[in-house]
């Protein structure tokens, strides 16, 4: 069975998205199936995910090598992406600009349909393993569509999205009928998506897969020792700083933590454009001493350093699929404080984290405070939050449910029955 996993490009620096399809294609990549990643544009030379793949020896194809449009708007949106410019203009008009983006890519990956549609029927996999809405999803769907290749549509986000990605859903919602069919990453968002998309037969359920971490230890060897000799205890936070994350939220929490007296410390891992927002607030609230902003880090190791680092880890996002911090928190035993939103109420039960409503800076102080002030029950989060990670989110049981779908979707002659995790136990959301 040849699987192609496909997207328009990989990202980067750090995109959710690229990291789950990443990790797919390594899993089955070393479990000895056909997969290559399929991408409409080349990624940069220098992309993480691009040498991560490499290093792996998982087979990449690029269907338009060279494009030259595409090339400079990367350019132009990474310029636009300075702190100087979002400091003089980006910010007065940031929603114009998103579309003017939108647009321009648009109209350039149109004229790449035959490209994509001969690339596909040259080299014909088994199944396309498409993800998440970006501006090449609905030529590849098409294309797998009409060459008569069963399309695995994989959903990475919530249908509650942000308003900035109203124009990739409407787009969307054109091509979902053609697909095969349409998975999303934990049954809250299942159900979501086929609330909001009446039209499907049903979602599937097919998890990310994080790695478990052997680094972390269950002590308090994370905690920091404050000038007057108390221990400070260490919340981070790694997502995109913009404002659907929730960076300025933690920091509002985070003063009122610490009102009285210190009790713990913030370090944030991300980039995006809240960065000079998130770095005024920290002077406004007086928080340089409790406040460290370590920006994003590049690859597993560096990923494994900072997650070693925290006590507690917190995401106080407005709107969220299944966040991969989240997960690979878990997966280093670490307790989560993260908002009731999306698919994080799936992943996150009482006994290894606490939930939070978005948007409350309130809510999240007290969180943070419970957590601060209980060591024990830190501990015991974390033990709960690595024993789920295992039971929803590790390799040993994702692999066996994503072949399972492959071998029903491509009706090979394999029975699901014959692919089971290495416990003999399928998985909770199969």
């Amino acid at each position: 069975m040849k699987i192609a996993l496909c997207k328009t490009t990989i990202f980067g620096p750090i995109s959710g998205a690229d990291e789950i399809m990443l990790n797919y294609a390594v899993h089955l990549h070393e479990t000895g199936h056909d997969v290559s990643v399929v991408l409409l544009y080349p990624p940069g030379n220098n992309d993480q995910y691009l040498r991560r793949l490499k290093r792996k020896g998982v087979p990449v194809q690029t269907i338009v090598l060279r494009s030259y449009l595409f090339a400079l708007l990367r350019v132009l949106r990474s310029l636009l992406s300075s702190a100087l410019f979002f400091l003089f203009f980006v910010k007065r008009a940031p929603s114009g600009l998103r579309k003017i983006w939108q647009i321009a890519i648009r109209a350039i990956t149109r004229f790449h349909y035959s490209n994509c549609r001969a690339h596909f029927a040259a080299q014909p996999p088994d199944l396309l393993h498409v993800f998440t809405p970006d501006t090449g999803t609905e030529l590849m769907i098409r294309a797998g569509h009409e060459l008569g290749i069963p399309v695995l549509y994989h959903e990475m986000g919530t249908a509650h999205h942000l308003p900035m990605l109203d124009d990739y859903y409407r787009r969307l919602e054109k091509v979902l009928p053609l697909c095969t069919e349409v998975a999303a990453l934990s049954p809250r968002l299942a159900a979501e998506w086929s609330t909001r998309f009446p039209f499907l037969r049903a979602v599937s359920v097919l998890p990310l897969i994080i790695e478990s971490s052997n680094g972390h230890s269950l002590d308090s060897l994370r905690s920091n020792n404050g000038a007057n000799g108390s221990v400070k205890t260490v919340f981070g936070f790694a997502a995109r700083l913009e404002e659907g994350k929730g960076p300025l939220i933690l920091l509002d929490a985070l003063a009122k933590v610490n009102r009285e007296r210190p009790l713990a410390v913030v370090r944030i891992a991300g980039m995006g454009p809240q960065l000079l927002d998130v770095k005024a607030r920290v002077r406004d609230l007086e928080l340089r001493e409790a406040c460290e902003l370590v920006g994003h880090y590049s690859d597993p190791q560096l990923r494994s350093a900072f997650m070693n680092s925290l006590d507690v880890f917190v995401l106080p996002s407005f709107a969220e699929g299944t966040p991969n911090g989240v997960i690979e928190a878990m997966a280093h035993g670490i307790p989560v404080i993260a908002s009731n939103v999306g698919g994080i109420p799936d992943i996150i039960d009482a006994d290894s984290g606490i939930l939070i409503p978005p948007g409350d800076a309130t809510a999240l102080a007290d969180a943070m405070a419970t957590l601060a002030n209980d060591p024990k029950r830190r501990n015991e989060m974390g033990a709960a939050a690595r024993e789920r990670h295992k039971k929803l989110f590790a390799p040993t049981v994702v692999v066996p449910l994503l072949l399972n779908v492959y071998h029903r979707l491509t009706g090979n002659g394999h029975s699901p029955n014959e692919i089971t995790s290495d416990n003999n136990h399928s998985h909770p959301w199969g």
